[in-house]
């Protein structure tokens, strides 16, 4: 099976990473991309067994859009976001949530039209969430996303995890990092090795098993 993690940007006019990855945690491919158009062939090109995306994949219960001129509400009136973004925080883990006065509501849109023409395809999706995940895995010692040290412990981190990897070092951004940390998670998720958080009528969320 063939699992592909993407980093998703929330526009086109930014390059956005897809990483695919084998059953044995080896890389096969890392590209870049910028229309939806390029994701969708890459994903038929290798079709793969899931798909990992690192960005809001639905929207909270009561809402049918993120739009302040939309009567739409939250189901729970308490609410201020999904409850696998509830779960996170008191978890401790940041998020952004999804409401109307979110600051990602671009890649929320993004995100969740590429789950639908996905799924369309035939694909399984899951959503993933790349700092939640290095939270899991290397502790709460991660350096903030953009700080200088962020991407050199990313990559030192990274590297024993994913054959050959260190092929791709030189080229790999922030954005590539966080393309990674999903594919691995989507790789876990395939071999029993997550936690599922949340509502699935709003999207459930894919972590790293957490300690018990």
């Amino acid at each position: 099976m063939v699992v592909l993690g993407v980093g998703l940007r929330a526009s086109s006019k930014r390059f956005s990473t897809v990483v695919a990855l084998d059953q044995d945690s080896s890389i096969l491919n890392m590209e870049t991309f910028g229309e939806d158009d390029e994701l969708a062939q890459f994903a038929q090109d290798h079709k793969p067994g899931l798909i990992s995306i690192g960005a809001p994949l639905g929207l909270p219960l009561g809402l049918c859009c993120l739009e302040s001129t939309c009567s739409c509400g939250f189901a729970t009136p308490q609410r201020k976001g999904r409850l696998s973004e509830l779960e996170l925080s008191r978890m401790g883990i940041s998020c952004f949530f999804t409401n109307k006065g979110s600051i990602i509501r671009s890649l929320i849109y993004r995100g969740t039209a590429l789950r639908e023409r996905l799924q369309g395809l035939g694909f399984e999706v899951v959503e993933s969430y790349p700092h939640a995940t290095k939270m899991i895995l290397f502790g709460d010692k991660v350096p903030p996303k953009n700080s200088a040290a962020s991407l050199a412990f990313l990559k030192e981190r990274l590297s024993p995890l994913i054959a050959g990897l260190d092929n791709h070092m030189d080229s790999m951004d922030r954005n590539g990092c966080d393309a990674v940390l999903n594919a691995y998670t989507g790789l876990l998720h395939t071999q029993d090795g997550t936690d599922v958080l949340g509502d699935e009528q709003e999207g459930t969320l894919v972590l790293p098993k957490l300690p018990r």
